[in-house]
């Protein structure tokens, strides 16, 4: 269910020659898997947004409506067992998830190794109502609002031209039952994992794309994100050393 296309390349491959997004996150404890979509009929995910700032969003569903069945398992003494379902608020397998965020800048290119990473975003949570991720549903006898994040910063990179990605943030445990409970309230926490964008115009996303600007003839795209969160760490490191292992990466696909 996991899927985390992230491996750094040798040292001698490195070249020290920028600073970059990438934050290489670390979860450390209290691991949440999940995969996130809006569903066929939900809003576009990642939005242009024209002249301002793009957007990426995945919304929670209104009471009554279909279930979003995302989030699917809660490792509280995460590496080791046990591994705890998630339910929704209905009853059914699968919590909600809810992440809202804004790219306020672009840091690519990156050079050094046998390739060149020409895509990379730089970005911040987006809500006013104080945390930027989410996880909603029922773990035994917690049932609510079970884990948020305010995050700090987050970064998404790759090649540009493809239809997967690299996305980690971190910031802030903020909220949530399992936080609460796990006394974790006030530690970093951090997500990571892979975007898949579904049907996007050819030639997205573009080499140097700055998401401040408006591009022409693109304006919603839908995506999706499979990847966990937990307590862990994460440290911005030199542009080269986030050179990345990702010649499979484009080709592969989400996975629930």
């Amino acid at each position: 269910m996991r899927l985390i296309a992230i491996a750094t390349v040798t040292a001698a491959s490195i070249s020290a020659a920028a600073f970059a997004s990438p934050l290489f996150p670390t979860i450390t404890g209290h691991d949440i898997n999940f995969g996130a979509y809006n569903g066929p009929n939900g809003p576009v995910e990642w939005q242009t947004n024209g002249a301002n700032p793009d957007t990426l969003i995945f919304t929670t569903q209104p009471a009554g409506a279909a279930p979003h069945n995302e989030a699917t398992a809660y490792w509280p003494n995460w590496p080791n067992q046990p591994v705890l379902p998630i339910l929704n608020i209905g009853g059914s397998f699968g919590g909600d998830v809810y992440m809202n965020v804004r790219w306020t800048g672009q840091d690519a290119p990156y050079v050094g190794g046998p390739s060149t990473i020409d895509v990379s975003l730089t970005g911040v949570g987006n809500d006013p109502q104080g945390f930027d991720f989410a996880i909603y549903g029922q773990v035994g006898n917690f049932v609510g609002l079970l884990w948020a994040i305010r995050l700090e910063a987050v970064s998404l990179y790759g090649y540009s031209g493809n239809s997967a990605y690299v996305l980690e943030g971190g910031g802030v445990i903020v909220g949530g039952l399992l936080a609460q409970a796990g006394e974790v309230i006030g530690q970093t926490g951090v997500i990571r994992g892979q975007v898949d964008f579904i049907n996007a115009p050819q030639g997205w996303i573009p080499a140097l794309y700055d998401p401040n600007f408006r591009l022409l003839g693109v304006d919603g795209i839908r995506m999706a994100f499979s990847g966990e969160t937990g307590v862990g760490t994460y440290v911005p490191a030199p542009a080269a050393a986030g050179l990345l292992a990702l010649a499979g990466l484009a080709g592969s696909r989400r996975r629930r």
